[in-house]
């Protein structure tokens, strides 16, 4: 069990020291893959990265494990992406104590706001930057997921033949993109849209400020508009809570990004509904990306992408 728990500690914690690693995001769908190499002196270079579509009776593990082996990749340590809903992100108020301290000190305050039983959950956490709540408690983040959750995806990397090196969460993951592909001094926002609904994190100076869900009609099919009016408010929503609840600066950009999201889907009257200016997220404004990638398959494996770029502390103090 000690050995479980360090591994989802990792969640959100220490750097990697490696110059290569592999990010991984099992879906019901299939299974994004990422291999990212960091060179001394230039940008990392994205040098494979794929989305496998799951087979009638076969693991995706064993689906990445053949994939791997083709590439050589067996043995090179991997970062691991929790699947939506295998875990709860849960805002609250920190309580006063160190950083190392604060999962366990979270664990029992968030027992009645998890899907399941506290005693079923491994839980770590990290702070809001201190001047996310001016005027108020400091506020942290605790993630909870079931342990059977954490083994099973334990138990999946495994039998790919890669070498479970840290486990992330998507919201973390996006921060990773930001942070390689955006200048985050005075603060982002990531904007991923999917099938249904989107997220959208803020990001400054490489902490997470924001993380938040909302629901959207987009199918996310290469044909389909994005729905603006929608979008718009959904986005002003979160910058009015940002500005007005955490009483923070409003950030300079908002990045979008996901299934099917394309330049000529960014209509005028969606770049020009707000005061921030609205681009699309651009990979190769912090990554090297090898040839033959296509872009559609970058934009199927955006978690993984991230996962395999995390290099850094996450601990915001």
């Amino acid at each position: 069990m000690k050995q479980l728990v360090k591994k989802v500690a990792s969640v959100l914690r220490g750097a990697n020291g490696h110059n290569q690693v592999v990010g991984v995001d099992f879906s019901p769908t299939g299974v994004a893959f990422a291999h990212v190499r960091r060179p001394a002196t230039q940008q990392p270079c994205l040098v494979n990265c794929d989305f496998i579509p799951a087979e009638t009776g076969v693991e995706l593990a064993d689906l990445l494990r053949a994939r791997l082996t083709k590439l050589g990749l067996l043995g090179v340590p991997c970062n691991l992406v929790m699947s939506p809903g295998s875990y709860q992100l849960i805002l609250g108020e920190a309580p006063k104590v160190p950083a190392e301290e604060l999962a366990e000190a979270l664990r029992w305050r968030i027992k009645d706001l998890v899907q399941f039983p506290i005693a079923e959950a491994v839980v770590d956490a990290f702070f809001l930057p201190e001047d996310s709540a001016r005027g108020t408690s400091r506020m942290a983040y605790a993630v909870a997921a079931q342990r059977k959750n954490i083994e099973a995806a334990v138990a999946a990397i495994s039998a790919t033949g890669l070498k479970l090196n840290k486990i992330d969460i998507p919201e973390l993951v996006l921060r990773n993109l930001a942070e390689d592909c955006c200048d985050t001094k005075r603060g982002v926002a990531i904007v991923k849209l999917q099938q249904g609904g989107g997220s959208l994190q803020i990001i400054r100076d490489g902490n997470l400020y924001l993380s938040r869900q909302f629901s959207l009609s987009y199918n996310a099919g290469l044909l389909d508009d994005l729905p603006g009016e929608a979008l718009v408010l959904e986005l002003q929503r979160s910058l009015d809570y940002f500005e007005r609840q955490m009483r923070q600066v409003p950030p300079s950009h908002i990045y979008l990004c996901g299934e099917n999201v394309t330049a000529d889907k960014l209509t005028p009257s969606i770049r020009n509904a707000l005061a921030v200016t609205i681009n699309l997220l651009d990979l190769t404004s912090g990554l090297q990306i090898a040839d033959g990638i296509p872009e559609h398959i970058c934009s199927l494996a955006l978690h993984a992408i991230g996962a395999a770029l995390r290099q850094d502390q996450v601990e915001q103090g």
